[in-house]
């Protein structure tokens, strides 16, 4: 009897030895995800009832102006990283068949002080359940996701140059006084233009200043700026509370563009929260954009759908 037990023992040992030895299948799924799956991605169409506001139609447009260039891919609540699109990301923990939770969160490179590559925080999640299957391709443009503004998603400025403009020359521009970006009609849409030349001056210094604070603290605070230029521009951002004289801090900048409408994200976040008095919870900003041209050359600025959000964060 005992030589028997120790048989069947053996053999177990034997069947677990050899199924153990078996070598893992690694095959990955696959998602693939192009630039296009993240166009026109955001529905503003209740915008105006959640957020308690009263944009017109061409303000809503522009909310939906991205250009998102890179993506966070979660699977199943793990995270596969950041991806530039287009892109192929491999998944190897699935199942053939298995319904997966995919999420993807629309990111691109924030520039400031924060210079990395950001999801953009002021969206709503969205969940998708998917079928993967090893070594077979899944095509996001089967079921394209589609997002909306986060209800805590704040506009604290928004310029769309429809009728007006809010820039104003700043004191500090030498001979330049009477330059700043006043709305036109360029390609079809509402622009704020600059134009320098001999005439008009080759050197712009103007500003805006937000007439609501923005908050401190546990805060993502992100201006944003559409642009098609000839020249670069600068951006920096005056900032004051009640306890502190206005000071400039340096922002960052962005470079020609005169082929292409490009869309730029700035972080303020770590520049407001370093730099802002110690006693306050809110402080007011004022952002100024700077550039110059070529004697005897026309230099043409555009920019457009300029926007400061913030949400909190904690």
């Amino acid at each position: 009897m005992k030589n028997y037990i120790y048989l069947i023992i053996s053999v177990l040992a034997i069947i677990f030895g050899i199924n153990s030895c078996k070598p893992t299948d690694l095959t990955p799924a696959y998602i693939h995800v192009t630039l296009e799956d993240f166009e026109n991605c955001i529905d503003v169409s209740n915008f105006n009832e959640m957020h308690d506001v009263n944009y017109d139609q061409e303000q809503l447009e522009a909310l939906t102006h991205h250009k998102f260039t890179h993506a966070n891919i979660y699977v199943n609540n793990k995270n596969l990283g950041c991806w530039e699109l287009p892109c192929k990301v491999p998944v190897l923990d699935v199942d053939n068949g298995d319904s997966c939770t995919l999420i993807m969160l629309p990111a691109f490179p924030m520039t400031g002080m924060a210079n990395t590559i950001q999801g953009y925080p002021f969206l709503n999640i969205t969940r998708q359940r998917v079928a993967l299957r090893k070594d077979k391709v899944y095509e996001v443009s089967q079921n394209r996701p589609k997002y909306i503004y986060s209800e805590y998603a704040h506009v604290a400025y928004f310029e769309t140059f429809s009728n007006s403009s809010s820039f104003s020359p700043t004191s500090t521009s030498p001979g330049q006084t009477g330059l700043t970006f006043v709305p036109t009609t360029y390609e079809g849409k509402n622009v704020g233009e600059i134009i320098l030349n001999d005439s008009n001056g080759l050197y712009f210094d103007v500003k805006t200043t937000l007439t609501e604070p923005v908050p401190v603290g546990s805060y993502r605070v992100v201006l944003e700026v559409r642009y098609k230029t000839e020249g670069d521009i600068d951006v920096n951002m005056r900032m004051s509370t009640a306890y502190n004289p206005y000071n400039d801090y340096a922002i960052g900048g962005f470079y020609a563009s005169p082929d292409e409408w490009k869309t730029i994200h700035f972080d303020l976040t770590n520049t407001i929260n370093a730099y802002h008095s110690a006693s306050g919870n809110t402080t007011y900003i004022t952002l100024m954009f700077s550039g110059g041209g070529e004697k005897g050359k026309e230099t043409r600025y555009e920019i457009d759908d300029v926007k400061v959000l913030w949400i909190r964060t904690a």
